[in-house]
């Protein structure tokens, strides 16, 4: 660990970044698709998460994503170690076409325990969907000099009504190390590999050429730490790697606690994306309740508008077992 983490933490501090963004804003509270080795690494037993975005919501293409999923922690008495299994469902859809992303995926993973680590390999396998409707689609072939008319079923450029798809699968995997001392002391350092298959992108069965989906590598940290006695800082980072496409997030928080038994907190904070976009953000939790707001603002045209975003999650822990005891009346 004294050679991993100094190198994570130089990939998230020098490394650029190009391109439109592609994850969520608070990607720490999408911990499926951050990596499958966060499946069943958590304060608990069950889990159940969503996340909603949409971005740049005053552009004329509009790019809605949500995510729903849950995972659970399988613990057995003789042994510290534990499985983890998830599943997840993302959406995705974006401008005129309605062009549409549809993945349903699954996950497993182990976690190792190690004094006061645990490390946990994961891997996850998913079903994806993409398509787009056609019947909106106004091409330069349409304008006759004074007005658009819609091609002929002839036309190789006209699609009519049809709706276009392709299905795939694909395997993620992924590794994480946690480091915790208590509840309120956690580090998590983690990297994980996407479309490892690199699924065919192709609508056209009879196309010449290729396009596959690119592979992408997730390189983060995730940390809680306790500084007092009713606060603690939150520091995430995020370094992820697709094609010619390079993104590094980075957040920091307070969370003040608002109640002696620690079950209630609010959350302050800020995040921004390299050369892209900053967004302050607030959350509560309340019992096992976590619910987060964040807004995504430009850093270079503010006048084009924001990206909302919404994170909500609950978590279950089973009381530990404590034995079988004789009944006092008998």
């Amino acid at each position: 660990m004294s050679r991993i983490l100094p190198v994570l933490l130089l990939m998230l501090c020098t490394l650029g970044i190009n391109g439109q963004d592609l994850h969520y804003s608070m990607f720490f509270n999408s911990p499926l698709n951050l990596n499958p080795g966060l499946t069943g690494v958590f304060n608990g037993d069950q889990r159940f998460h969503a996340n909603y975005r949409q971005q740049w919501y005053q552009w004329p293409v509009s790019y809605q994503s949500f995510a729903a999923g849950a995972d659970f922690k399988f613990r057995s008495e003789e042994s510290d170690n534990f499985f983890g299994l998830g599943a997840l469902i993302n959406y995705d859809v974006a401008g005129d076409l309605d062009v549409k992303y549809t993945g349903f995926d699954v996950f497993g993973s182990y976690s190792l325990k190690l004094g006061s680590a645990y490390l946990t390999p994961g891997v996850n396998i998913g079903m994806g969907f993409r398509n787009y409707d056609s019947s909106n689609a106004l091409l330069g072939e349409f304008w006759n000099g004074v007005t658009a008319e819609p091609g002929s079923a002839n036309d190789p450029l006209y699609l009519g009504n049809n709706q276009d798809n392709i299905t795939f699968v694909d395997i993620n995997a992924g590794l994480n190390y946690r480091f915790q001392r208590s509840f309120r002391k956690h580090l998590d350092i983690g990297l994980s590999a996407s479309n490892l298959l690199g699924p065919s992108q192709v609508f056209n069965t009879s196309a010449n050429y290729q396009s596959e989906l690119s592979s992408k590598i997730n390189a983060y940290l995730l940390a809680n730490w306790e500084i007092g006695s009713k606060f603690d800082l939150l520091l995430n980072g995020l370094a992820s790697f697709q094609g010619p496409y390079q993104e590094i997030v980075l957040n920091g928080q307070g969370k003040i606690y608002l109640s002696d038994e620690y079950t209630t907190a609010l959350f302050l904070g800020a995040g921004i994306r390299l050369n892209d976009a900053w967004y302050p953000m607030i959350a509560i939790q309340y019992n096992k309740f976590y619910a987060a707001f964040s807004y995504d603002l430009d850093l270079k045209e503010i006048q084009k508008g924001g990206g909302p975003e919404i994170a909500v999650r609950y978590i279950i822990a089973s009381p530990p077992y404590a034995g079988k005891k004789p009944c006092p009346i008998y």
